[in-house]
């Protein structure tokens, strides 16, 4: 499994730009949902605040793609909200994650049990298949790689980690062979933690592990 950690933002600019996505995006995305979350009161049924704050995750994140004009659309096979970058031929999702998203030394993987739209697409990635991805108006396109945002807030930040998942255990996502870690996003500041001073034989960490 391949992880990669940059250290500042131009090293996580250079790993997202092949994808034709921005940091930014995914820092106001999580900025927005972690807020929103907050507005739920206890009189809420119990789910509200987690969903609550992945629904207007998604809908920030929509915002951003469409606003970089970068290719990317926005469809809902099976009530899934799912992006897609047909030339790049990449889809992309959001998602709740366990306690060791956005660390390296742990195995990340989804908090909630998926069903069968999300363990349709991660078969796809594990078989290394092609095939034809229905969109809303009728036409399709072909996604050979589908990536996952995961985020999990814990000590005052949410933890994310933009990851490329091979099969699920049960109803979870939890394999994966390649992982973009992002510094913690700081709830106070409202910013990722990049580290300040980085030397200049350094650049952004690359870990391979063992599946």
């Amino acid at each position: 499994m391949a992880i990669h950690t940059p250290k500042t933002r131009e090293d996580l600019a250079r790993l997202l730009s092949s994808m034709h996505l921005t940091a930014e995006a995914f820092e106001r995305a999580v900025a927005v949902g972690a807020a929103q979350q907050r507005t739920v009161s206890k009189a809420a049924p119990i789910s509200g605040p987690e969903y609550t704050r992945w629904m207007r995750t998604i809908e920030t994140l929509h915002e951003e793609l469409m606003v970089l004009q970068l290719g990317w659309r926005r469809d809902n096979p099976d009530n899934l909200p799912y992006f897609s970058q047909p030339d790049l031929r990449i889809g992309l999702v959001a998602s709740s994650g366990g306690k060791f998203t956005g660390v390296s030394w742990g195995t990340p993987s989804t908090k909630n049990d998926k069903g069968v739209a999300f363990a349709r697409r991660v078969d796809l990635n594990g078989q290394a298949t092609l095939i034809d991805q229905p969109t809303g108006d009728g036409a399709s396109f072909v996604v050979d790689d589908l990536w996952i945002l995961l985020y999990n807030e814990r000590d005052e930040k949410v933890f994310l980690e933009l990851s490329h998942p091979m099969s699920m255990s049960g109803k979870k996502i939890d394999t994966w062979d390649e992982r973009i870690i992002f510094p913690p996003f700081d709830l106070a500041l409202g910013t990722f933690s990049f580290e300040e001073e980085t030397d200049e034989d350094e650049g952004f960490g690359f870990t391979i592990a063992r599946r």
